[in-house]
């Protein structure tokens, strides 16, 4: 069977176009639902999967914080304990000091008065007793009359073994009357100075 186109070119042409117009909007309409498929299927679960990384950050950072909060907290708890032991480690270390200071010089006249005593032979006595200087430097001027001597000596040698004395000089020494019937007494003159546990003893001799 032999078919004729009686249809001009111009028709022909224009219905060939719309066939083919036809075909590129039904391929851009496949194209735009594909991309919209996709993206439905791959951007809420990215969004979720990133929420919850960045909540799950959150969380540590925020525990990690509140670590360090409680560790700056306890550190700044064990300062002001450290802190109020030195403290009151000062004060006692002060307060001992003045304890030992005050103790020291308390007695510092019991003590010498006591060795005077213990030292002072029979045969001789004191009739003044002078302060050169107070303590804890204490110095005293010693003035008496002996018997003898001897006397002196024995007193001078008893006060230079005392672990309370520093220092004994003898200042001066002289013989009382003269008169052969009267018994002839020696003055004397002593300076002694105390001494503390570190202080070492000096005794000068006769």
């Amino acid at each position: 069977m032999i078919e004729i186109n009686l249809l001009p070119e111009s028709l022909r042409a224009r219905r060939g176009s719309a066939t083919d117009g036809n075909a590129a909007g039904d391929l851009r309409i496949d194209v735009w639902g594909i991309a919209l498929l996709v993206s439905a299927l791959t951007i809420p679960p990215g969004t979720v999967a990133l929420w919850w990384l960045q909540r799950t950050e959150a969380l540590e950072l925020g525990a990690r914080l509140e670590a360090a909060v409680a560790d700056s907290a306890r550190l700044a708890e064990f300062r002001a304990a450290s802190d109020s032991l030195t403290e009151k480690s000062r004060e006692i270390r002060e307060r001992v000091a003045l304890v030992e200071e005050l103790d020291r010089d308390r007695f510092a006249w019991p003590r010498l008065m006591d060795e005077i005593s213990r030292a002072l032979p029979p045969p001789a006595w004191l009739i003044s007793l002078r302060q050169l200087s107070p303590p804890p430097d204490l110095t005293v001027e010693l003035q008496g009359v002996a018997g003898n001597p001897l006397a002196i000596t024995e007193f001078v040698r008893s006060l230079g073994t005392s672990d309370s004395i520093a220092d004994v000089r003898i200042v001066g020494s002289q013989q009382r009357g003269s008169d052969p019937d009267q018994v002839s007494r020696q003055a004397f003159t002593l300076v002694v100075r105390f001494a503390h546990a570190s202080a070492s003893r000096r005794v000068e001799p006769t």
